[in-house]
C-alpha cells in the first residue's frame, strides 16, 4: 500500500503574538508622543477642554508677561475679553489654562486702571505687571495644593491694588472693594481649588464690577 503523508497544519498563535506585539509598538508610539494632543492642562485631569471663543484681546499665551510696552486695545475691548474668559463658571477654578487667562486679563484692567490713576508702583502693582512670574508653578492636579498659593496671591494683589486706586480716586466704592478683601480672604492655600470654585467666581465678578464702576465714574 501506498503511505499516504498527512501534513500538520502549523498552529497559528505565534502570528497572533507577533500580531499584538505590532499593534503594541503602534499604540505607544501613538500614546507616548509628547506632543500629542491627548494631553491637556486642566486641575481635574478627567475634566475635557471645550472650544473657547475669544476676542483678539483675549488670546494670550498663559506664560506671557503683561508688558506696558504693547498696546492691548481700549478699555471697552479688555472688558469685553475679561467677560469672555469668565462666561464659563464651570472650569473656574477647574480648568489652569481657562483659570489663568481670566486672570491674565483681570490684571490687565487692574494695572491699566491704575496707570490711568497715577498709582504709585508697589511691589503688588509690580507683581500685577508682570504676570507670568506670579503664575510660576501652578498645580495641574487637584491633589497638589502648592501652586494654588500663586491664585491666592494673585487674589490678594488684585484687591490690594483695586483698594490703593479707590482710596485715591473713588471713594463711593469703598464698601465694593471692601467686599473683594473679604471675599479674597476666604480664598485658602491649603485647600484645592476646585473646592473653592463659588469664591473664585465670586471674586472675578467683583473685580469686574469694581472695575467698571470706576471707569463709568471717571
Amino acid at each position: 500500500m501506498t503511505e499516504i503523508k498527512i501534513e500538520k497544519k502549523k498552529p497559528m498563535w505565534p502570528w497572533i503574538i507577533l500580531i499584538l506585539i505590532i499593534l503594541g509598538i503602534i499604540a505607544y508610539f501613538v500614546y507616548a508622543n509628547p506632543n500629542s494632543e491627548i494631553l491637556n492642562d486642566d486641575f481635574d485631569d478627567d475634566v475635557t477642554e471645550a472650544p473657547v471663543v475669544e476676542s483678539d484681546d483675549a488670546k494670550m499665551a498663559d506664560d506671557d508677561a503683561y508688558d506696558t510696552s504693547k498696546s492691548y486695545g481700549n478699555t471697552y475691548d479688555g472688558y469685553m475679553a475679561f467677560d469672555e474668559s469668565i462666561r464659563d463658571s464651570t472650569r473656574i477654578a477647574v480648568d489652569s489654562s481657562y483659570t489663568k487667562r481670566a486672570f491674565s486679563n483681570l490684571t490687565k484692567l487692574v494695572v491699566q486702571q491704575a496707570d490711568q490713576n497715577d498709582i504709585e508702583d508697589s511691589k503688588a502693582l509690580e507683581d500685577l505687571r508682570s504676570f507670568s512670574v506670579l503664575m510660576t508653578g501652578i498645580a495641574k492636579t487637584s491633589s497638589n495644593t502648592e501652586g494654588f498659593k500663586n491664585f491666592k496671591t494673585a487674589c490678594d494683589k488684585i484687591a490690594s491694588v483695586l483698594g490703593t486706586i479707590q482710596v485715591k480716586s473713588f471713594p463711593s466704592l469703598e464698601q465694593e472693594v471692601s467686599e473683594l478683601k473679604s471675599i479674597a480672604s476666604k480664598i485658602s492655600v491649603s485647600t484645592p481649588m476646585d473646592q473653592q470654585q463659588t469664591d473664585i467666581n465670586s471674586f472675578l465678578i467683583k473685580s469686574r464690577d469694581i472695575l467698571k464702576n470706576m471707569n463709568i465714574k471717571q
